[in-house]
C-alpha cells in the first residue's frame, strides 16, 4: 500500500493557477525545471506544465514567487 501511495505522489503533476500567475519576465520556476516541462508559449501569458515532460520533482512549486504553481487541484 505504501508503495502505491509513493508512486501516486511522484506521478502527480503540478499545475499553474492561471488567475494567480503574473507571468514573470524571468520566471524562476521555469529556470529550475531541469526537464523543461514548464512551457510559456507567449510572453505575458501564464505558462503551463507539460505532463509528459514533468518528472515530479516539484522544485517549481517552491520556486514560484507568487505561489501560482500547485500540486493538487481543489474541488
Amino acid at each position: 500500500m505504501a508503495l502505491q501511495s509513493a508512486k501516486a505522489q511522484t506521478q502527480a503533476v503540478p499545475y499553474v493557477e492561471a488567475e494567480a500567475c503574473v507571468a514573470c519576465f524571468q520566471c524562476l520556476a521555469r529556470a529550475v525545471c531541469r526537464s523543461k516541462a514548464l512551457v510559456q508559449l507567449d510572453p505575458g501569458e501564464p505558462p503551463f506544465i507539460d505532463g509528459s515532460r514533468c518528472h515530479g520533482c516539484d522544485l517549481c512549486i517552491a520556486e514560484c514567487s507568487v505561489g501560482a504553481i500547485r500540486l493538487n487541484r481543489q474541488p
